[in-house]
């Protein structure tokens, strides 16, 4: 195993990385982005989950503040992602499913982009479905998108389908490292438990990559480095250890009890009304949460032990989240609350609050104000987009930041949330839930709430104003 560990030391820093930032004083904080993937957020424990523990996500939380109204703006990885790193909506690129849009608007402007302008080292390790465009996607990414470290893959369901399509390229990151120490054949055996070691497998990797950047950061400067992990997302492989939790003891299904999903709606999700099948998905599922959780700590750790910690913003979200046997369904792309969701926690316990559960609808394009004026940016990219929100009222006075709907959309469909009711609305198709007496969207509640659905419904049509018109899905 150290064998290993010093082949993945080299492989992964092959490059010098030039003072640590000091965890004293009053400099700009260095911001930690934790993304993963598919975390639907009731498997968290911090939110109630009665079937696991997740004790460092739930120390996190307890150490800042926990948005329980948060809304991703897409249900799929690439829009998701692609929307938060430009601040864009889906209806602004056409980007609403993964096959959409090959490549983002040539100039168009990134968050990190804003934090280089504000002095900070800005760096990506790991999973990346951002869409920068060019044939060298590592130096697109810093050309592009304004990142000056770049380590990335994709995530390992791509990388499984690529491996059985013998499409391996060993210009990959994580498929050259397999092949460096004699891996690559055993990565094949996708779907089953990994016969990887932690640090070996494709999200241990992730997390020992981004411990090497941080034991090698030498620049005088602040960074902003944003983590991507794959877990929690299929395929549920994690190793054998993570694989505790009994098909017996999961939740299993939930019905929806008086109207029926539209059909273009939930036309990227599956029906599944077996319960044993259910329940043996929702086990697997909560192994690839604790490996998840496990990475979540070991990142705090090393922050902790090098005197980081202290100076540091740590913020942890998942790019939505995924039906695990809601409404009888599994995968995403809808607007259920179970999906919509993105599980965000942001923690500075030298500096703000703590232990905090805000109501707020918030959205994930609300980090993008949030980070700029944590690092100080120049107006001029304070006002790149005018859509975001800072949470800065809510993280350091725990007031409310301000804005009254968050939005979400895929597949013509357009969520609203105002931290109580949920209108989702697209075509002739309305439905209204309470979030808050009725968390997994089983009961429409529209019909006896028709001031809500004007009330929500204006709010999309003023959004659709103030953001533009949504564009046709764009797929070149």
């Amino acid at each position: 195993m150290r064998t290993t560990l010093r082949i993945i030391a080299v492989l992964v820093f092959c490059l010098s990385l030039p003072v640590k930032v000091s965890a004293k004083g009053d400099k700009k904080p260095n911001i930690l982005f934790i993304e993963v993937d598919d975390l639907n957020y009731e498997y968290v424990s911090f939110n109630g989950s009665k079937v696991n523990k997740t004790p460092n996500v739930d120390a996190l939380a307890q150490s800042g503040v926990f948005f329980k109204n948060a809304v991703s703006q897409g249900m799929m990885c690439g829009p998701s992602r692609n929307s938060l790193i430009t601040g864009l909506y889906p209806h602004n690129l056409g980007f609403y499913r993964n096959g959409d849009m090959k490549a983002l608007p040539e100039g168009v402007w990134t968050l990190p982009q804003g934090m280089q302008k504000a002095g900070y080292f800005t760096a990506w390790i790991g999973k990346c479905h951002v869409r920068p465009g060019g044939k060298d996607k590592k130096e697109a990414m810093k050309s592009k998108m304004g990142f000056n470290h770049v380590q990335q893959t994709v995530g390992r369901a791509v990388l499984c389908s690529m491996y059985r399509k013998n499409k391996i390229s060993k210009k990959d990151w994580y498929f050259s490292f397999l092949d460096s120490i004699g891996k690559l054949e055993q990565f094949g055996k996708c779907d089953k438990i990994t016969p990887f070691a932690e640090d070996v497998y494709l999200d241990g990797f992730f997390t020992h990559s981004a411990l090497e950047f941080l034991d090698r950061y030498k620049k005088d400067k602040p960074f902003f480095l944003w983590v991507n992990y794959s877990v929690p997302h299929g395929p549920y492989d994690v190793e054998q250890k993570y694989h505790t939790y009994k098909p017996e003891n999961m939740p299993g299904i939930t019905k929806v009890e008086n109207y029926k999903e539209p059909e273009d709606l939930v036309k990227t999700t599956k029906v599944v009304n077996d319960e044993k099948v259910i329940k043996k998905r929702q086990a697997d599922f909560l192994a690839n949460v604790a490996f998840m959780d496990r990475q979540v700590g070991r990142l705090i750790n090393k922050l902790k032990e090098l005197g980081l910690y202290e100076n540091t913003v740590i913020v942890f979200f998942s790019d939505h989240g995924i039906m695990m046997g809601d409404h009888e369904r599994i995968h995403k792309g809808t607007l259920f609350r179970q999906v919509t969701n993105p599980a965000l926690i942001i923690s500075w316990p030298e500096k703000m609050k703590q232990g905090i559960v805000s109501d707020a609808p918030v959205e994930l394009t609300d980090l993008i104000k949030t980070s700029l004026k944590l690092a100080g940016a120049p107006k001029s990219e304070l006002q790149q987009r005018k859509y975001s929100v800072s949470l800065l009222p809510e993280l350091y006075k725990g007031k409310a930041p301000g804005r009254e709907v968050a939005f979400g959309e895929i597949n013509g469909y357009v969520v609203a949330v105002d931290g109580r009711y949920r209108l989702i609305k697209g075509g002739n198709d309305i439905l209204l839930f309470d979030d808050v007496k009725d968390p997994k969207n089983l009961v429409n509640i529209a019909a006896q709430h028709p001031d809500e659905v004007k009330r929500l419904s204006t709010a999309i049509d003023d959004w659709f104003r103030e953001t533009g018109k949504p564009l046709p899905r764009k797929t070149y």
